[in-house]
């Protein structure tokens, strides 16, 4: 089952205010908390795992926090979420004796995660109508 769970979405949320640091400038998370009303305590927990998996990078020091490590164009939403949750949609290897059935579960597999190769850049353009003021 394709489940997403509370670091997954706030986790996107988190680097979604990210991509919106102009000039990539470093972000405290006391500003991202105001942004995306988490507690700062699971925020942080969320950052530190986007930090290992190589996603953020931090700031220490007085004006310190943390930014992008990459641009917004060349992170996806699947590099999030499976940074925060595991693999997003996996199929037992043992599917049975049906070339049919291991072929459909692989499709299948792919379409999922197609859905989620969307560019942290691309979606503010893809939901526009829905945008609101960062």
């Amino acid at each position: 089952m394709v489940t997403v769970s509370s670091k997954g979405i706030y986790g996107l949320a988190a680097m979604h205010v990210l991509s919106h640091a102009t000039n990539a400038r470093v972000m405290q998370v006391k500003e991202i908390v105001a942004m995306t009303s988490l507690s700062h305590s699971y925020l942080e927990q969320l950052l530190a795992t986007l930090r290992k998996s190589g996603l953020i990078t931090s700031v220490r020091g007085v004006n310190g926090g943390y930014k992008l490590s990459k641009a917004p164009s060349e992170i996806t939403v699947l590099e999030i979420i499976e940074s925060l949750e595991g693999a997003l949609f996996e199929v037992d290897q043992n599917v049975g004796s049906s070339v049919i059935l291991e072929a459909f579960w692989t499709d299948i597999q792919k379409k999922i995660q197609a859905l989620f190769l969307l560019k942290l850049s691309e979606i503010d353009q893809a939901y526009q109508p829905f945008s609101y003021c960062i």
